[in-house]
């Protein structure tokens, strides 16, 4: 099978120390046989301290800049990025999908928040190729759903690569959150069928509201997890900003 290309799309807002430990670990244990091209989603993050070489160094004295100290911790990653000056999750994310998907509207996207750290292997292929043969699916989970309230369907689909088993989740589940803002990998017709993410918002209502959006509306696309995707396969390393004077920035008065 010739596997098309993935972009992953890591969410991000000053957290210098766990985007550096999540990044490294995807890179490290992402597992795809096709290309992946990466994207940082900047949500304004401030320079930090002074504590890389010269080159990242931005005009403010001992400071450095967010992103091109980045590029120097990894050299070997050639990411794009996009910077969304303050403006919450939801446009943050609104304006790298876009940047994404300008060049192919087709684009495969697997988004990561910078505060979960992949702590195995992780098959990409598996997930790329369900997409691919399975269309009433637009996206796959792989959070780990271990302790939630959701309702499972066990089914079977010839890919490319041979029969494949997986879970869909079903919209009836009595948790509302069928979809969630944790690492996930989704297909353009998810994103045509259910929009752009609210702008606008904090934090956890914008993620209600795109549950509410892919549970509600039947007819759209379902949610899948792989066999291996019930357990948990990242740790939370962030401390959690909702409430806080960064959550609420960008939210409308």
């Amino acid at each position: 099978m010739s596997y098309p290309d993935v972009t992953v799309l890591i969410v991000t807002y000053d957290r210098p120390l766990e985007l550096r430990r999540t990044l490294a670990a995807l890179r490290d244990r992402l597992c795809y046989e096709g290309t992946i091209h990466w994207h940082i989603a900047d949500d304004g993050s401030p320079a930090i301290e002074d504590a890389l070489p010269l080159e990242a160094r931005s005009a403010q004295s001992g400071k450095i800049d967010y992103i091109s100290s980045l590029r120097v911790d990894f050299p070997q990653v050639p990411f794009s990025y996009t910077i969304c000056n303050r403006g919450g999750w939801g446009r943050n994310v609104n304006m790298a999908i876009r940047f994404i998907t300008q060049g192919d509207p087709d684009a495969l996207i697997f988004l990561c928040e910078d505060d979960y750290v992949l702590r195995r292997n992780l098959d990409l292929c598996s997930g790329v190729a369900l997409l691919l043969a399975e269309e009433s699916l637009g996206a796959v989970r792989y959070d780990g759903i271990e302790g939630h309230a959701l309702d499972l369907e066990l089914r079977e689909v010839s890919t490319d690569r041979g029969r494949q088993n997986y879970l869909r989740i079903l919209k009836a589940s009595p948790m509302l959150n069928v979809y969630s803002n944790r690492p996930h990998l989704t297909h353009r017709r998810f994103r045509e069928a259910y929009g752009p993410y609210a702008e606008g918002l904090s934090l956890g209502r914008t993620e209600e509201n795109y549950a509410h959006r892919v549970k509600d509306e039947v007819s759209g696309p379902d949610v899948a997890v792989l066999p291996t995707g019930i357990v948990c396969s990242f740790d939370h390393i962030g401390v959690s900003r909702q409430g806080t004077i960064d959550d609420l920035a960008g939210v409308k008065n």
